[in-house]
């Protein structure tokens, strides 16, 4: 991935993924970022990160030949108004507009190509997850230059557009899910006596050496979850009380919700 990146937007999306690339060894001098507000957030990432600050949206353009909407949805309208004028056929456009469909962002462009795209925050430390869809004027080669750039800060696969409300109420809200789940082990953890430190320590081990073995041996969680849990044993009275809680059927409807939300936004 040799291309220049210029970010539209400097809040914690643009952060997260200059954070990795910086992690991956992308230079900085190919980072560049614009913001119409966060002037603050601007210089921070520069002090901390080393990216290239850019005013002007134009010049952002002449610069990079792969533009990120990393804007809040509500101000995309404001941005491409500054922008559209110097977009080409040379560009790339990755949209990470949360319910924001790739073909809103092309009514602004004139056949530039268009692709949407939900990463998710822990490609900050190379460990994200991205879906893309492609929109009406990508070819393989713009194809394979997204998959480079988010290939760098974690794994991508493609997607219909159409799934991609539900993709961002699965992985792209989804790491806030799991934080609370950490949350709330650790709170339970110092609750029956066990001091914060290794509280924190143990939470944060379970949750992630329990993802790995998932991702490392291939198996469906419903049989590992039914080996850990021996009949009368203390996994099983951990895991009645989540089940008269409603803990499954929450997680459900929480995604869908998120869905119906990312739905809204586009709207």
């Amino acid at each position: 991935m040799n291309a220049t990146l210029g970010f539209v937007g400097a809040g914690n999306f643009t952060e997260a993924l200059v954070r990795g690339l910086c992690m991956a060894g992308v230079e900085r001098d190919r980072l560049l970022v614009t913001t119409r507000s966060r002037l603050d957030r601007l210089e921070a990432l520069q002090r901390q990160w080393g990216v290239v600050p850019v005013r002007d949206k134009t010049e952002l353009c002449r610069a990079a030949s792969i533009l990120i909407l990393a804007m809040k949805p509500q101000d995309l309208h404001e941005a491409m108004r500054e922008l559209a004028p110097a977009v080409t056929s040379r560009h790339l456009l990755i949209s990470v507009l949360a319910g924001v469909p790739a073909a809103t962002v092309e009514r602004y462009v004139d056949g530039a190509p268009v692709i949407r795209a939900m990463p998710n925050l822990p490609m900050a430390v190379r460990a994200g997850a991205t879906a893309i869809a492609c929109g009406r004027h990508v070819r393989d080669e713009h194809r394979a230059q997204a998959r480079a750039l988010f290939d760098l800060v974690g794994e991508t696969v493609e997607v219909s557009e159409e799934w991609m409300n539900a993709v961002t109420a699965v992985s792209g809200s989804g790491p806030a899910y799991v934080y609370l789940l950490i949350e709330a082990l650790i709170e339970a953890a110092v609750a029956v006596g066990i001091p914060l430190e290794p509280a924190r320590a143990l939470a944060l081990q379970t949750v992630l050496g329990a993802a790995r073995l998932v991702r490392d041996t291939g198996a469906d969680p419903a049989d590992l979850r039914h080996r850990v849990t021996s009949p009368g044993g203390t996994t099983r009275a951990a895991l009645a009380v989540l089940e008269a809680r409603g803990f499954k059927p929450a997680v459900i409807e929480a995604v869908r919700r998120a869905t119906e939300r990312a739905r809204e936004l586009g709207a």
